[in-house]
C-alpha cells in the first residue's frame, strides 16, 4: 500500500463501498424491477459461493480466474480493494473486483467477469460496474476511474460505451481510463 492509502482512514472506504452499494441496489431495483438485478459485496462465505459458481478451468469461462481466492488474496488483505456479485432473480452471473488508489487518485476494475449463460447480463454487468466505480469516485472524491489490462476485444466497446481512452505503454494498451464525475 501506499504511504497515502495508509494514512487514509480504511473504514471510510468500507463505508463509501456499501453507501455506493446501497445506491447502485436503489437504481438497479427501478432499471430492472423483474427480474431484479442485485448488487452485493463479497465477504468470504459469499467468496466460497461464488468459487463453486465460477469454477476456474471451466470450459464455459473464458478465463480462469478464481474469485474465491482472489478475495481472500487481495480483498481480504488489502483494505483499499473491493469486489462485488451481480445477481439476477437471485442467482449470480457476474463478478467485479477493484481497488482505490488514494495516491493515483482514482478507483480501478481489476477483473470483471460475466458468466456466458447468463444473457440478461450481457452488457449490463460491464454498465453496471462502471456504474459502481464512478459513484464510488465521486463519493471518495477522487478524480478517475480505469479499467485495468483490458481484453483486446472489449477496448472499442468500452471506449464507444462508457467514453474511456486508452493509456498504452507503447506495445499494448496497459488501461483504459476517464475522468470521474465530482
Amino acid at each position: 500500500m501506499t504511504d497515502q492509502n495508509e494514512q487514509h482512514n480504511w473504514q471510510s472506504l468500507k463505508e463509501a463501498c456499501i453507501a455506493t452499494q446501497v445506491v447502485m441496489n436503489e437504481q438497479l431495483a427501478i432499471e430492472f424491477p423483474d427480474p431484479i438485478l442485485r448488487l452485493e459485496l463479497v465477504d468470504a462465505p459469499l467468496a466460497k459461493k461464488l468459487g463453486q459458481i465460477f469454477q476456474p478451468h471451466s470450459p464455459d469461462r473464458w478465463v480462469n480466474w478464481d474469485w474465491e481466492s482472489l478475495f481472500h488474496k487481495r480483498v481480504k488483505r488489502e483494505k483499499a480493494a473491493w469486489m462485488f456479485a451481480l445477481s439476477v432473480g437471485g442467482d449470480y452471473g457476474a463478478v467485479c473486483y477493484g481497488t482505490i488508489s488514494i495516491a493515483t487518485d482514482c478507483v480501478s476494475i481489476e477483473y470483471l467477469e460475466r458468466k456466458l449463460d447468463v444473457p440478461a447480463l450481457k452488457g449490463v454487468a460491464a454498465r453496471v460496474a462502471m456504474q459502481y466505480v464512478e459513484a464510488l469516485a465521486s463519493y471518495l472524491e477522487l478524480t478517475e476511474v480505469r479499467v485495468c489490462d483490458p481484453d483486446p476485444a472489449l477496448i472499442e466497446f468500452y471506449e464507444t460505451n462508457f467514453g474511456l481512452t486508452r493509456q498504452s505503454d507503447g506495445y499494448e494498451v496497459t488501461f483504459l481510463v476517464k475522468k470521474a464525475r465530482l
